[in-house]
């Protein structure tokens, strides 16, 4: 080796440069570090003591270990560093005669002593872990008590509620007519089909009577009555004219949106009589499977069951997905050739004009379908955090008409919108059309049912957003096939487009719903940090992913990208807190018992997991020094001032997402000058699960929201158990 290198290069290897004295605890790489604030993992990683073990790869500690023996002994580094130490690299016989050996028999490892059980779940289960195998977002194991009539006992009402002294029973009447005994009668008689036979007698004693489900269907219609998304057409909705499973279903669907448990329990049981009910009706006639009314059907029950906050429900919904897209993309329902212009004149006789509105509001429910489940597939892919089943470029049927049009509630009054608005009989853009020119929004604002097709175009971006992140995932670790330019070139483009987004949404002649605003800012987010990730390093799988993704968390926290993500994230939670005052005011009358719901609820979910993520990540990093305090070393004394990450983009703002310079804080509550720093996690976390209540009880929550809700408490309650370090 000394032929290879000059005298000058021999001479730094010898004499004390390279000596090292491990027996010295302040340049042991296995020893606390500063006073017993953290430890250091083997590769040389500092961890501070709030990160759990779980989190700690390969940590020696200087406690006795009864299974220290020769074999796990720590190598001798400082002999290996001896340069005059001769390596003989030639192979000799019995070399040879053990490489065939051990070709043959394999190499035996030792193993370290086994842990118990108990010690091991105590001391390196990761941070949230617990919560989250708990809620519906973790895998469903099935167990002998899960099945399809487990819910049966939702059907028993008890009189206490079912009666007309009741508040759920609502007076208000949304349909054309009221649910009739006889078809009370038809939904029953579905329920004794599908039903056990055990229960029988109790379900013909207490089940819900025709006031009851009348008002279930009815607050469905009033909660449709007040989204952007609105896909089932009331006025010409008569109950007493429909299927006993499409009544089962749409009653359920209002059921489960109640503040009242044992309403909910029978919205849950209705929604598995309904489910039960599709296969025999699909079975004997295919026919169904082009047939508008059973395509809404199916489309109810697995809105149902996809946010209901049950495991097993929402991986039912997950897998029934698929035959309602295929049914619905065989029958050409996702291109424009099947959807003509049906124009009403003014001189148009009653049946001509009674038939033209009828065809309208087909071919329109078939529009506001295909795009309502492409909004549950773009939305169930970004909670379980999967590939959609739909393609954005395959969605070439127009947009829906503007929503006067789909409010009318008579032919009349259909024709008159119509002729009123100025509409015509033009070609109306589609999603591939605005993808590809975003401003199209504008231009046919008049045209279209502007917040849906806003809506529907977010969601388009998203699915563009996760895409770009399965390509960045490949690329990960400098791959030989993809070169990082055509990464950094999407993020870019991602980043521009949504930019130019914000910039149509402004130009909107009427104010959208904070609904749009809040998906905008959630995708946004979405785009500047790894759900996956950070799911892993909250505890999604086991201790080993929460280890593997924690260097990747590191990088992240190095990066711009995440004080993006947690800008979007502070928006996310202004706009929630925009949506559930709205939402909460509009559905008072439906007894909903949240502002937030479904996926709007998820996405501030992982709004959270964002502030929590970039607190914990940056404790790590930086040991001794506060979430939003400067380096040491700056000039600058004292902390940042606070940049309110749910307030107004200021240039303070913009100084904290490009230099790192300031402290962010969410307001605590109403009073603007209360600031709850980054530098709490668990505080954080308080605020948000408070906009996610909004004023709703505890008990009052839906499934879902009280799973989201108990995630996020239990991440602060881990970030509280753990000293912050300094």
């Amino acid at each position: 080796m000394r032929d290879y290198l000059s005298p000058e290069q021999t001479n730094t290897f010898t004499g004390d440069a390279m000596a090292v004295n491990y027996d010295d605890p302040t340049v042991s790489p296995l020893l606390d570090h500063e006073s017993g604030s953290g430890v250091f993992s083997v590769d040389g990683t500092f961890f501070p003591d709030f990160i759990p073990d779980s989190l700690i790869p390969s940590l020696v500690r200087n406690d006795a270990d009864p299974s220290y023996n020769s074999y796990n002994a720590p190598p001798d580094y400082a002999n290996m560093l001896d340069p005059t130490t001769y390596f003989d690299f030639d192979l000799t016989d019995v070399d040879f005669g053990l490489i065939d050996f051990f070709n043959t028999q394999g190499i035996q490892h030792p193993h370290a002593a086994d842990v118990p059980d108990g010690a091991d779940a105590d001391s390196e289960i990761a941070l949230g872990a617990e919560a989250y195998q708990r809620s519906s977002l973790s895998a469903w194991k099935p167990g002998h008590t899960d099945h399809a009539f487990a819910d049966e006992d939702g059907l028993l009402v008890p009189k206490s509620i079912d009666s007309p002294e009741c508040s759920i029973r609502s007076e208000r009447q949304i349909l054309s007519e009221r649910l009739a005994p006889g078809s009370r009668d038809l939904i029953f008689g579905l329920v004794l089909q599908t039903s056990t036979r055990s229960n029988l007698t109790q379900i013909m004693k207490s089940f819900p009577s025709t006031e009851l489900l009348d008002s279930l269907i009815q607050n469905y219609f009033s909660f449709q009555n007040h989204q952007i998304d609105s896909w089932i057409h009331g006025p010409s909705f008569h109950p007493n004219d429909e299927d006993p499973d499409l009544l089962a279903a749409v009653a359920a669907a209002g059921a489960v949106r109640s503040s009242i448990p044992t309403i909910r329990k029978l919205g849950y049981a209705l929604m598995e009589i309904a489910r039960l009910r599709m296969s025999d009706k699909y079975e004997r006639d295919n026919r169904t499977t082009r047939d508008l009314r059973a395509s809404q059907t199916y489309a109810l029950v697995i809105d149902i069951g996809i946010w209901s906050g049950n495991r097993r429900r929402t991986e039912i919904a997950e897998s029934f997905q698929q035959p309602l897209v295929t049914m619905l993309r065989r029958a050409l329902r996702f291109r424009r050739s099947l959807y003509s212009s049906i124009v009403p004149r003014a001189d148009d006789p009653p049946d001509t004009l009674e038939r033209k509105w009828r065809d309208w509001v087909e071919q329109e429910s078939f529009k506001r379908l295909v795009h309502h489940l492409y909004l549950h597939d773009a939305q169930s892919a970004m909670m379980l955090n999967l590939n959609p089943l739909f393609s954005y470029a395959e969605l070439e049927l127009p947009f829906p008409s503007i929503r006067p049009l789909w409010d009318a509630q008579s032919p009349t009054a259909w024709r008159d919108v119509y002729l009123t608005s100025g509409l015509t009989s033009e070609r109306l853009p589609s999603l591939v059309d605005s993808l590809h020119d975003l401003s199209q929004l504008t231009t046919f604002q008049a045209c279209i049912d502007l917040q849906l097709s806003a809506f529907v175009l977010l969601h388009g971006l998203s699915a563009l957003i996760n895409e770009y992140h399965r390509l960045k995932f490949i690329w990960k670790g400098n791959s030989k096939h993809w070169n990082a330019l055509v990464i950094h070139s999407r993020y870019q483009e991602l980043t521009q487009t949504l930019q130019h987004f914000r910039m149509v949404y402004d130009e909107f002649t009427h104010e959208p719903g904070p609904e749009i605003l809040l998906v905008y800012e959630m995708i946004s987010m979405f785009l500047n940090m790894s759900l996956e990730e950070l799911q892993l390093f909250a505890g999604k799988e086991d201790k080993r992913e929460a280890r593997r993704v924690y260097h990747s968390a590191l990088e992240w926290i190095s990066s711009m990208e995440s004080r993006r993500a947690i800008w979007h994230a502070g928006q996310v939670v202004r706009a929630a807190k925009a949506a559930t005052t709205t939402t909460t005011t509009t559905t008072t009358a439906s007894k909903a018992g949240c502002g937030l719901t479904g996926a709007l609820a998820v996405g501030v979910y992982y709004a959270s997991l964002a502030f929590w993520s970039y607190a914990m990540v940056f404790k790590a990093k930086n040991v001794q020094v506060p979430v939003g305090s400067p380096p040491s070393g700056s000039a600058f004394v004292g902390r940042w001032p606070t940049v309110f990450l749910d307030g107004d983009e200021t240039p303070e703002v913009q100084k904290f997402i490009s230099l790192g310079c300031g402290c962010p804080a969410l307001l605590r509550g109403r009073d603007d000058s209360a600031a709850a720093t980054l530098d709490d996690p668990g505080e954080i976390m308080d605020v948000v699960q408070n906009v996610l209540r909004a004023d709703a009880s505890h008990d009052a929550l839906p499934p879902l929201v009280h799973t989201l809700w108990n995630l996020m408490e239990g991440l602060g309650n881990a970030a509280r158990s753990r000293p912050s370090g300094g």
